[in-house]
């Protein structure tokens, strides 16, 4: 019968782990590789081709924040095309200006992309480039009575119609036991909002940052903020019209490689990431921080977004909010040739 030697057993053991970090370092190093060696070959070709030219409708939001970076850093010249921006106080007005034709791309959230969707399929989604569970908020007077989220009930809310900051208002009140039935509900424009609840003229609002904070600046101790992490998850995107895939899709690939040098870039340098969205959103460094904590800024295609985009459908179809009562395929409306083109890595969604 042969011995058995622990010395011999352990250096086998450590001989086979070795091994195993050998082959995952080789794996990593290889994937890292290809998506290099794409991004430079994307480079390459930008660089031989003339420069394109095309305008972008801006959605001056949080998670637009690599679009923001992408501009300021020139990554989407060096990716050759030439930006013109159109800036807008919201996704869901940036959309409009695309559905209006003043501009064949532009950035937007789910919620505007769903509702737009029932009545037109123009446009086609190109990749997600930020999302955040935890960016809504209700801000509220106290003199009104409103310590508590169920204090809310029969008073005057409101917020942007047809946007992110109107399903998280309508997923909060759920939360709490109520429905928009419960509330005297009216819909304003963004930057109409902050004054509303200052003069007095509403009782809260349902929003996002800078605007939260701008309100509670001058409402000071007498407002009261109110947040429900993980209740929506908020997608940004890139979208565009079918007429600019069909005529020039080299632009879309381009803008979506300048989207990928920004991510890069906000992870290598965050802080000035940071200063460059403060700037953008024309907010505090302090608040720009947390807005940065929670979200996430990554150029992607996944499942959630179609799965995001079915549900909502389905709420705005129940709330009677829309005429029409069938909702798109959206998997069609999900245009996936132009990321896989700059990293295949980056497309999750099943199609």
């Amino acid at each position: 019968m042969q011995s058995s030697d622990p010395t011999k057993k352990k250096s086998s053991g450590v001989k086979r782990l070795v091994a195993l970090v050998s082959v995952l370092v080789a794996a990593l190093g290889a994937a890292g590789f290809y998506f290099s060696d794409s991004l430079a070959n994307i480079r390459q070709l930008s660089a031989e081709a003339p420069h394109d030219k095309v305008s972008l409708a801006l959605g001056r939001e949080p998670l637009a924040a690599l679009a923001m970076i992408a501009l300021d850093q020139k990554f989407f010249d060096a990716a050759g095309v030439d930006v013109t921006v159109k800036k807008y106080n919201s996704g869901a007005l940036s959309l409009k200006a695309l559905l209006a034709g003043e501009a064949p791309v532009a950035t937007a959230a789910d919620i505007p992309i769903a509702f737009e969707s029932l009545s037109r399929q123009d446009f086609a989604i190109v990749a997600t480039i930020g999302s955040s569970d935890n960016e809504g908020r209700i801000v509220a007077r106290k003199d009104r009575g409103i310590q508590t989220p169920a204090d809310l009930r029969g008073k005057r809310i409101a917020t942007q119609k047809s946007s992110a900051v109107h399903f998280f208002l309508h997923m909060f009140l759920l939360q709490h036991g109520m429905t928009a039935g419960d509330v005297q509900l009216s819909f304003m424009k963004p930057d109409e909002l902050v004054k509303a609840l200052v003069k007095g003229d509403i009782d809260a609002f349902s929003m996002r940052e800078p605007f939260a904070s701008q309100a509670m600046q001058p409402l000071g101790d007498n407002g009261v903020v109110f947040t429900q992490p993980g209740l929506y998850r908020k997608t940004f995107s890139l979208v565009v019209r079918n007429d600019l895939l069909k005529q020039n899709p080299r632009v879309v690939q381009r803008l979506l490689e300048g989207l990928a040098q920004a991510e890069a870039f906000a992870l290598r340098e965050p802080e000035k990431a940071k200063d460059i969205l403060a700037r953008g959103l024309e907010a505090k460094p302090a608040e720009v921080a947390q807005l940065w904590k929670d979200s996430n800024l990554m150029v992607s295609l996944d499942q959630s977004l179609l799965v995001g985009l079915e549900d909502e459908a389905k709420w705005i179809i129940g709330s009677k909010l829309s005429d029409i009562n069938q909702a798109p395929s959206y998997l069609d409306m999900i245009h996936v040739d132009a990321l896989k083109a700059v990293n295949p890595v980056m497309v999750s969604l099943i199609h």
